[in-house]
């Protein structure tokens, strides 16, 4: 079972001692397949059981024709991935064995092509260099798909997140939304779509003659979570799904909590999220985009994404977040 106050004890932020935290975090590339008779739980949850799941699933041969010569040769395509980065992607208690939304989903669907998904431990500002570099086929890492995004990849969408804003437990500087970050230190992921909202953010306060924020940017998300509990921040602005499970899993709940604005219950710009794909790699991204839909129509992803709590898609569709 993973809880969430393992996690950040294993990587030093109860402890505070940093080394440990960046030993057992995102360190160097990894890479995981579906182990044996693994079974996995969010806190809170009850039981589930991927491989169960995976049993269930049929491979279609019509989609393993679709495939790249190489990822059938491979027998698996490669999947990019930040880890941890809870609910999304991470570890099985103290083990390398990867768990999470984006790598069930990432399985469940390779299993419907008739390959292996190899998740990929990758830095998040280092998935688009990767693929770029065609080390990774795709990513699967909450992994916003928007317009900027989109003039280098084509994006298969799978699900829906907002930013939100996790404080230290009992908000000490009272923030209340976005606007009352003005004159603070924020911390954030380095390579995130928050990273750039903060900046726009700055912009928007300088305008407005208001003191600007200290953004302070981190390689990981347990490094910025380390920040806002030793009160180096005031905020960590990261994804709204993350933010609402470290908030109530860690320590029980007693060391974070999100920020409750009533003009975004769902967190802020809320976007659709994708598993990129190189443009000329259309082959893969067709095939990816009808095994995903082939699991909505049979109940699969429902199965998957209603035990993580996070937000569906309806369909399987390309480039949403232009619209």
């Amino acid at each position: 079972m993973y809880k969430a106050s393992r996690w950040l004890a294993i990587l030093g932020v109860v402890v505070l001692v940093v080394g440990a935290m960046v030993l057992a975090g995102c360190g160097g590339t990894t890479t995981t397949t579906a182990g044996a008779e693994t079974t996995t739980s969010v806190e809170g949850a009850g039981a589930y059981d991927i491989n169960a799941v995976l049993a269930g699933i049929t491979a279609d041969p019509a989609l393993t024709a679709m495939l790249p010569a190489n990822i059938v040769s491979a027998g698996e395509m490669k999947v990019a991935s930040d880890i941890p980065y809870p609910p999304w992607e991470m570890y099985v208690g103290d083990t390398k064995q990867a768990t999470g939304f984006d790598y069930d989903l990432s399985q469940a669907i390779a299993a419907k092509l008739g390959v292996k998904a190899a998740f990929v431990e990758t830095k998040f500002d280092s998935i688009i260099l990767t693929m770029q570099s065609k080390k990774n086929d795709t990513a699967m890492s909450d992994m916003y798909d928007n317009l900027e995004r989109q003039k280098t990849f084509d994006f298969v969408d799978y699900a829906y997140d907002g930013t939100g804003i996790l404080v230290a437990k009992g908000n000490p500087k009272g923030i209340a939304n976005l606007d009352s970050l003005s004159g603070q230190a924020v911390g954030v992921e380095k390579g995130a779509t928050q990273a750039l909202m903060l900046e726009a953010l700055n912009e928007k306060f300088k305008a407005a003659g208001k003191p600007e924020m200290t953004i302070m940017q981190y390689p990981d998300q347990p490094a910025a979570l380390l920040a806002v509990q030793s009160g180096k921040v005031v905020a960590d602005l990261t994804d709204y799904s993350t933010a609402a499970y470290v908030a109530s899993t860690t320590e029980s709940g007693s060391v974070y909590e999100v920020v409750v604005d009533p003009a975004a219950p769902t967190g802020y710009e809320g976007q659709p999220i994708g598993a990129p794909f190189l443009k000329e790699n259309t082959q893969l991204r067709d095939a990816f985009q009808k095994a995903l839909q082939a699991l909505i129509d049979d109940g699969t992803y429902q199965t998957i994404i209603g035990y993580y709590g996070l937000l569906p898609v309806k369909s399987a569709t390309v480039n949403q977040g232009a619209q």
